[in-house]
Parts: structure tokens; sequence; C-alpha cells
């Protein structure tokens, strides 16, 4: 017989991130002001500032620890050291979530992804339109950035989003090519496509409309970042699209989202991406499912706290 999260907690649960510079992290703050509103005064998150697994892999054996979440550097770390890894954190190829089943005497840490669900429930619950219309019209997605969040934001656009396939612009594309190679051996089954300078842009007929951005705020400075940027900016001139802009720290207007949102496209912070992924965490970890949670008041508590 499987044993309740509230049978494993013992009546109070720990739970932390594992990470290096988190210090900024915002989790704490939505993970305790949930718990609290779900009724679990006992149960805490709190930051786990280290990249050592052994010492990490001791404290999820502890009793009242009944799950967790991983960020970077330790997202892809972390893969090989829980017992389950469900299929949609083998074709990202990390894991963000960390929770626990007990059958019986054995306890069993299952790794998975909520990354993905923060960017898929961001769009649909901020442009649910611009998701119809990309779905009824069976377009591609794109992502802009081959770094640590590309490989969720192509998940989420081809599983979750059902965009027909995913192109990538990125700066190099050594990087894109290992995206491609890990996440098809991870089992992934979409098409993704690098495109590599603005003519090849120009020449897709089928523009995306939805697109994910998953770069820093800096301006570009090599030129291979600059062909990325001009590569980009055939696809911003299409505009009525909508737009996840995952960078949110320190300034949530990026660069980008004021360039997107001049060209009429509905941007979305990265901040929903942030709250949704969260509120999917607690959903493994509480067991309430996400239409019994209190989605409206997290979101405008954390936008409240943004700056404290």
């Amino acid at each position: 017989m499987t044993v309740t999260y509230e049978e494993q907690a013992g009546g109070g649960a720990r739970f932390r991130l594992f990470g290096l510079h988190i210090q900024h992290s915002k989790a704490p703050l939505l993970h305790n002001f949930l718990f609290k509103r779900l009724g679990l005064e006992n149960w805490k998150y709190e930051l786990f500032e280290s990249n050592n697994v052994d010492e990490f892999k001791k404290y999820l054996q502890e009793p009242g620890t009944i799950g967790s979440a991983v960020t970077m550097p330790n997202k892809v770390t972390m893969i090989d050291h829980v017992d389950v890894v469900d299929d949609g954190a083998k074709a990202v190829g990390a894991i963000n979530t960390i929770y626990t089943k007990r059958e019986a005497d054995d306890k069993i840490i299952v790794g998975t992804n909520t990354d993905t669900i923060g960017i898929h429930s961001s769009f649909v619950y901020n442009t649910p339109d611009q998701v119809k219309q990309s779905q009824e019209s069976s377009l591609p997605g794109l992502v802009y950035g081959g770094g640590g969040a590309c490989r969720s934001a192509v998940y989420a656009l081809h599983d979750l989003l059902h965009c027909s396939k995913v192109y990538i612009i990125n700066r190099y594309e050594s990087e894109v090519v290992q995206v491609m190679k890990a996440m098809k051996q991870g089992g992934f089954k979409g098409e993704i496509v690098h495109i590599k300078n603005p003519d090849e842009a120009e020449q897709i007929a089928n523009r995306p409309k939805l697109i994910v951005l998953t770069v820093p705020d800096f301006e570009p400075v090599s030129p291979e970042e600059t062909l990325a940027k001009q590569t980009l900016d055939v696809f911003i001139q299409d505009g009525k699209g909508a737009v996840l802009e995952m960078c949110y720290h320190p300034n949530p207007t990026t660069r980008l989202y004021k360039e997107f949102e001049s060209h009429n496209w509905k941007v979305i912070s990265g901040i929903e991406a942030m709250i949704y992924q969260g509120i999917a965490q607690q959903v493994f970890w509480t067991g309430v499912p996400i239409d019994k949670m209190p989605v409206k008041e997290v979101i405008d508590y954390i936008y409240l706290h943004l700056d404290h």
C-alpha cells in the first residue's frame, strides 16, 4: 500500500533547494507561502547552497524528507543519483524536482522536471489565443539560446504545446548539436532545426507564434552573438505571437522584452514560469491537485514581494 505524503512526513517535513548562487531565489517565499496556505504549518522549504552530491544524498534519506528542488549546476548531475527518472526528465536530460514514494519499508526517490510545466503553463494561462492559433495551424516553435534552459523549452514547445517542430537560434552551432544529440538519446522524438542566419530565417514560410527566450540580458558583442540576434530580428518583425522571456533577474523588463512588446508580441515574464514550475513541484510533494491550488493568490503574493 502506498503511504500518503502526510504519513511520510510524520507531521513535519523539510525541503531544500540544492544548487549554487541561490541567495536571491524566490523559491522559499513561494513554497513556504503555499505550505502555510495549504495548512501544512510544519513543512519548511530552505536553501542548501552546495554542489556536494554525497552530502545532499544523505539529506534525502533523512526522516521527514519527502522531496526537494534542484537547480544549477546540479540539474544534470542529480539525474544519476535518484532511483527513478520519468520520461520527460529523461528527454530533457535534467531534473529540477525530487519527490519520494514509500512502498511499505522502501523509500523510492523519483526525479522529474517541472521547468517544462512552468513554460507550458505560462503560455496556456497567459496567452490561450496564441496557443490555440499555433496548435490549429500546426506551427513550429522557436527557442533563442542553446544553454541550460534550452532543452526544457524545446520539450515544452513540442511535447506539451504541440508545436510541429522546434527551431533554435544560437550563437554556436556546436551547442545546438549537443542539445539535439542529448535529447534524442533521452528519448525525445521531435524535430529540432538550427536556424543559422537571417537568410535561412527568411525562407521559413510558417513562422513560429510561440517563442521562448533563454539568454541573459546582454547586448550582443561577438560576431556570433550579433548574427544570432539578426536572425531573431526576422521573427520579431512578425508580431502578434506570444513570447516567454525566461530572464527576469535583476530586471524582468529586459531589452528583448521591450523589443518584442514594441512589435505587438504578447510578452510573458519568466517570473510566471518560475511560479508555475513551483506550483507543479507542490503537486508532486503534497498530492494536492493543481485545480485545488490557490494559484492566483500565489502569483499575487510573489509579485507583491519581488523587490523584498
